[in-house]
């Protein structure tokens, strides 16, 4: 059901600014699986908590990132391995998580240790702003 790489992520700790498998925060994880799986090199943003420290001009710049103005990303309609997931929390568009089939993504909280959910299910589909595809993973 899902690609064999996928349990390479499962079970990571959550670090804030985390950018590698010692310790990672959801825009790490997403990088770091784009980069091994797929040779997409995205950039770090260290210094950028986007979920739980963010200031808002922060919090604004991961959905701007995301939605194109910031790098070459295009929103899609049908989901596939490596797409990216932005995600709403308290309002704001501050989380991602990677898709890993249709209906299922990889991500991490602050909560939890990085893990495979639905993200059309009852906790994230009124969250979910958008599925985007980088340019290099057409």
């Amino acid at each position: 059901m899902f690609p064999s790489w996928v349990n390479e992520y499962v079970g990571l700790p959550w670090k804030e600014l985390g950018r590698d498998r010692d310790g990672i925060d959801c825009w790490g994880l997403f990088r770091l699986v784009l980069k091994e799986q797929f040779q997409c090199d995205l950039p770090s943003y260290d210094g950028i908590g986007f979920v739980s420290s963010a200031g808002r001009e922060e919090e604004e710049s991961l959905g701007r990132f995301m939605a194109g103005e910031l790098t070459t990303w295009r929103r899609v309609e049908e989901a596939k391995s490596g797409d990216g997931i932005l995600l709403r929390i308290k309002g704001q568009p501050i989380h991602v998580g990677v898709v890993i089939a249709p209906g299922w993504m990889l991500h991490i909280d602050k909560s939890i240790n990085s893990v495979v959910e639905r993200y059309d299910g009852l906790q994230w589909t009124r969250r979910l702003l958008g599925i985007y595809r980088h340019h290099s993973m057409a």
